[in-house]
C-alpha cells in the first residue's frame, strides 16, 4: 500500500452504513497478502445457510445483518501498482481489511445463482494479491442440472491450488446442504425461489426481506495492515461502540436542524448554516464522548454502575451506556445487537434523529453521575445494581424520567425490601443458616446491612463497591460450635484447624497465670500432641471432634458469666467473610476469626465495614465496660447488641410499602 504521509486525514471520519447485496454488484474488491486464504469449512458454510434460511422462512425483522466488512478505497497509484483492471464501477477498487471470508462466501452464492438460474448475471469482482487468477474461479464452475443439479466441478480439479480447492469445497457444501434440504422443504427450488428473492432484494423495500452487510470504510488515513492486526490480534473485533461512533460522526450522518432558525437566514447561506450546525454537533459529540469515557474509567464510578465491576467485553466502556439504551441482556447472542438497535431507532424514526439519540446517551450518563454523587442513591442504587445487574439499572433509568423524586426514592426502598425478603410478610430475623433459601437471603441482607451502615455513618467514606466486587463473600458463623461442617476425610483441614486454634490460644497465655482455671496452657499442650499424630491412620474424625469440643468448652466456660448459649444459626451470629477464608478457619471459634480479621486489616486488606465492627466488638460501645470487655468470645450480650443494631439499620427499608398501590398525589418535580 502506497500512502501519502504528507496529508493530514485525522479530521476525517470513517464511513459507516448498511448495504444490501445488490449494493455490492459491480464493485471491485482487492484481498491483500496480509490476509490468509479462504478457509471457511462445512461448519461455517452450513451455519450461514441455516441462519439465512431460518430468517427467510420465519425470521422477524426486515433484514438479516452480516458482520462488518471493513474496506479502504485504493488510490490510483495503488490500482496501477497492483495492476488492477475492471469494467465495473469505473475501475474503483476497495482493499478488504476484514470480512473477506464472508465476502467470498457471498460471491460463491452469487456464482451459484448465475449457474442455476442462467439469466442471473449480477456479481462483483474479487482479486487476491497472493493468487491473481483466483478470482476467475467463480466464472469457471462447471454445472449441468440435467446430469446432477446438486453437483458442481471445475477443470483440472485434482491440480487446484489450496485456496481454489477451499472455494470449490465451500461451493459444493452449499449444494450438499440444499440436497439435504429437499426433505426439509428448502432444497433447490427454495434456493431458486424464496432464497434468491430475499438474498438479492434492495434494502428497505416495504414488506420485503433482505440481506445486508455493515459497510465500514476507512477514510481517516489509517494503515490497513495495522487495522487488520488490531481487528484480528487476540480476536479483537469491530465493536458496537466503534460502529455507533461512526454512525454519529461519519460524513453521511445527518443531524436534524431547527428549520425555523435555518429559515431566518438568507436562502443562499442556509446550506452553509446546516453544514456548520452539523459540524458543531459532531464536535460536541467528540468532546463529550471523551469526557464520558474518562469518567467511566474511574474505578469507583464503574463499580457503582456495573454489577461485576469488570470491563470484560467492553474495550470502550461507553458501550455499556449504549447497552442500557438497547436493553441488551447478557444472554444475547448477536454481538452487534446494540449497534443494530441504534440503527433501527434512527432508520424507523423511533427517535427524532441522531442528535436526539445522542442526547439520550448524555441524559442517561448525567443521571448516573448524579446518583453516584448523591450519598443515598449511591448506596441504595449501588446495592441493587450489585445484586440484580444492569436489568434493574434499565428499570431505574426509566422510572427516574417518569416519577417524582419522592416517589422514586420510595420505589428504591420497595425494590430493596422485595429483594431482601423471600416473602414481604416474613420476619427476616427468624431466617436460619440451616435453610438453603433463607441462607441465601441472609447473605443478601448482610450485604445490604454493610452498605446501609456505611451510608448512615457520616464518618465513613462511600461503600467501596470496587473492593467488594473483587472478592467472593460467604455467609459465616461469627462463632462456630459444630465440627460437622468440617470435611470428615480431609486431614489437611484438621491440621490447619489445630494450627489456627493453637495460635489463638497462644495469644491468651499472657492474660492468665499458670494454674488459673482459664489458663490455656494445658489445652495448648493437648492440641499440640494431637497435631503430631493428626495425619496418622490411628487419628480419626472422632479424635478431631474431641479436640474441637475441648476448644469450644474452654471458651464456653469463660463465657458462663455472660450466658453462653449453643450455636445460633440466625443473623445475630452471622457475618460476611472473604471466600478466601478456608473451611478450617470458617468453622473455628470467634477468637480464631478475630485474630484473622485483625491480621488482614493490619495488612490493608478490605474487610466489610460491619464485619470489622463485629470482630472488634464495637457493637457494645454503649456498655460501661466497653474499653475492658473480653474480646475472645461472641456472647449472648454481643449477639443482642449486634441484632439491635441490625434492626435499627434495616427496619426503615423493611417498613417500605409499594408506592404504586393507591393514588399518588405528589406534585414535586420529576427526579433528575
Amino acid at each position: 500500500m502506497i500512502m501519502n504521509e504528507n496529508i493530514d486525514n485525522s479530521h476525517i471520519e470513517n464511513a459507516l452504513e448498511l448495504r444490501a447485496i445488490p449494493d455490492l454488484y459491480d464493485k471491485n474488491f482487492f484481498i491483500p497478502d496480509y490476509q490468509r486464504g479462504y478457509r471457511w469449512g462445512t461448519r461455517q458454510v452450513e451455519q450461514l445457510m441455516g441462519d439465512l434460511t431460518s430468517f427467510f422462512e420465519k425470521g422477524e425483522g426486515e433484514f438479516y445483518c452480516l458482520q462488518p466488512t471493513v474496506v479502504k478505497a485504493l488510490d490510483e497509484e495503488d490500482i496501477k501498482s497492483y495492476d488492477l483492471h475492471s469494467d465495473g464501477d469505473e475501475n474503483r477498487w476497495y482493499e478488504v481489511i476484514d470480512g473477506q471470508q464472508r465476502l467470498t462466501t457471498i460471491r460463491i452464492i452469487l456464482a451459484l445463482f448465475c449457474n442455476i438460474k442462467r439469466r442471473f448475471k449480477s456479481k462483483f469482482t474479487i482479486k487476491y494479491k497472493t493468487r491473481p487468477l483466483l478470482g476467475d474461479i467463480f466464472n469457471n464452475f462447471i454445472y449441468d442440472d440435467d446430469v446432477d443439479p446438486y453437483a458442481i466441478s471445475i477443470e483440472n480439479e485434482q491440480h487446484l491450488d489450496i485456496d481454489s480447492w477451499h472455494i470449490l469445497q465451500a461451493t459444493k457444501c452449499v449444494l450438499n446442504w440444499l440436497k439435504d434440504g429437499e426433505r426439509r422443504g428448502n432444497g433447490l427450488d427454495f434456493f431458486e425461489g424464496t432464497f434468491h428473492e430475499n438474498f438479492t432484494h434492495e434494502k428497505f423495500v416495504e414488506d420485503k426481506m433482505s440481506v445486508q452487510v455493515i459497510w465500514y470504510e476507512l477514510r481517516d488515513g489509517s494503515d490497513p495492515n495495522e487495522t487488520f492486526k488490531r481487528l484480528n490480534d487476540k480476536k479483537v473485533s469491530l465493536n458496537n461502540a466503534e460502529l455507533i461512533r461512526a454512525m454519529f460522526l461519519s460524513d453521511s450522518a445527518a443531524f436534524e436542524c431547527d428549520e425555523n432558525i435555518i429559515e431566518g437566514y438568507p436562502e443562499e447561506v442556509q446550506e452553509i448554516v446546516r453544514e456548520r450546525e452539523q459540524a458543531r454537533k459532531q464536535s460536541h459529540i467528540i468532546e463529550q464522548w471523551d469526557i464520558i469515557e474518562k469518567q467511566l474509567r474511574q474505578p469507583s464510578f464503574w463499580a457503582f454502575i456495573k454489577n461485576d465491576a469488570s470491563d470484560f467485553g467492553y474495550s470502550s466502556r461507553i458501550e455499556y451506556l449504549f447497552d442500557l439504551i438497547s436493553q441488551h441482556e447478557s444472554n444475547e447472542k448477536d454481538e452487534l445487537f446494540t449497534y443494530l438497535y441504534f440503527e433501527e431507532l434512527v432508520r424507523s424514526k423511533k427517535v427524532k434523529g441522531l442528535w436526539n439519540l445522542w442526547l439520550k446517551v448524555e441524559s442517561n450518563f448525567a443521571t448516573l453521575l448524579s446518583w453516584y454523587q448523591n450519598r443515598e442513591y449511591y448506596h441504595k442504587i449501588g446495592y441493587l445494581i450489585a445484586e440484580k445487574g444492569n436489568l434493574v439499572l434499565m428499570e431505574l433509568l426509566d422510572k427516574s424520567t417518569k416519577q417524582t423524586k419522592s416517589r422514586f426514592s420510595k420505589n428504591i426502598d420497595w425494590m430493596i425490601k422485595r429483594h431482601l425478603m423471600l416473602n414481604t410478610n416474613d420476619d427476616i430475623y427468624t431466617y436460619s443458616y440451616d435453610d438453603g433459601k433463607q441462607a441465601v437471603a441472609l447473605k443478601r441482607i448482610l450485604f445490604y446491612f454493610n452498605v446501609e451502615s456505611t451510608r448512615i455513618a457520616n464518618t465513613q467514606d462511600y461503600f467501596p463497591f470496587e473492593h467488594y466486587k473483587n472478592k467472593n463473600w460467604t455467609l459465616e458463623h461469627i462463632h462456630a460450635q459444630n465440627s460437622e461442617r468440617i470435611d470428615r476425610t480431609d486431614k489437611a483441614k484438621w491440621a490447619e484447624w489445630l494450627d489456627e486454634n493453637i495460635k489463638a490460644l497462644e495469644h491468651l497465655k499472657n492474660r492468665f497465670v499458670e494454674g488459673d482455671k482459664y489458663d490455656p496452657r494445658p489445652l495448648i499442650m493437648n492440641l499440640t500432641e494431637k497435631k503430631k499424630v493428626v495425619k496418622t491412620n490411628t487419628f480419626v474424625f472422632d479424635d478431631f471432634s474431641r479436640c474441637f469440643d475441648s476448644v469450644n468448652a474452654y471458651y464456653n466456660n469463660m463465657a458462663i458469666a455472660e450466658g453462653g448459649t449453643p450455636e445460633i444459626h440466625n443473623i445475630s451470629n452471622m457475618a460476611l467473610l472473604s471466600g478466601s477464608v478456608n473451611t478450617a478457619i470458617s468453622n473455628s471459634v470467634f477468637e480464631v476469626k478475630r485474630q484473622l480479621i485483625m491480621e488482614k486489616d493490619a495488612k490493608g486488606e478490605y474487610i466489610p465495614y460491619c464485619t470489622r465492627l463485629v470482630f472488634l466488638k464495637y457493637y457494645n460501645n454503649s456498655k460501661e465496660d466497653f474499653c475492658v470487655q473480653q474480646s475472645f468470645y461472641w456472647s449472648e450480650q454481643d449477639r443482642e447488641n449486634y441484632l439491635q443494631n441490625i434492626k435499627e439499620v434495616l427496619n426503615p427499608v423493611l417498613e417500605a410499602t409499594d408506592p404504586d398501590m393507591g393514588t399518588n398525589n405528589e406534585t414535586s418535580e420529576p427526579n433528575e
